[in-house]
């Protein structure tokens, strides 16, 4: 049976959102299972199994909350719940310490400061490339089909445009 190990998990918060960094490479088969109080995350790379379960110290929207795999990192914005709240005290709802669970000092930002430098850190995190836990952007059957038919419109666009400018400057010519 192989040994299951936890990943590095780094994050850091703003007042609406928890930045969650799984730390390990070339990740697949990710089952995410996302709750408003808890994740649970496991995924293989190169044979070795890495889980973890976080039990949140407030509640976050499921609904609102978003994950990506970048192949580098899998990359969490989970949407807290009471965002009119001061910034929570710790991620876990335990009062333990996680061994593999750290602050992400790239993004961490004083609450006092969030108003001068809220998007520290954040540069590379654009909400629009992550995929939505009610199914929202995640792969499924005909996206290589999709795919396929947008580069072969694309290449006809640029066939039509490619007609249409020498036709232009025949034109032109004769106009003179």
């Amino acid at each position: 049976m192989q040994k299951t190990i936890n990943p590095i998990v780094k994050w850091a918060q703003r007042k609406d959102n928890i930045f969650l960094t799984v730390e390990v490479r070339d990740l697949k088969d990710e089952k995410v299972e996302l709750t408003s109080t808890s994740l649970k995350f496991s995924a293989n790379a190169e044979g070795v199994n890495y889980a973890f379960e976080i039990n949140f110290y407030a509640e976050v929207i499921v609904e609102e909350s978003k994950w990506t795999n970048y192949g580098v990192n899998v990359r969490f914005i989970l949407s807290k719940k009471d965002q009119a709240a001061s910034y929570w005290t710790r991620l876990i709802k335990e009062a333990h310490k996680l061994q593999y669970l750290q602050v992400d000092w790239t993004k961490y930002i004083d609450e006092d400061d969030e108003a001068e430098e809220g998007g520290k850190g954040l540069e590379d995190w654009n909400a629009n490339n992550f995929q939505g836990f009610d199914g929202q952007g995640q792969p499924d059957e005909d996206d290589e089909e999709e795919q396929e038919q947008e580069e072969q419109e694309q290449t006809q666009e640029e066939q039509q445009q490619e007609q249409a400018e020498p036709q232009k400057g025949q034109e032109e010519v004769q106009n003179q």
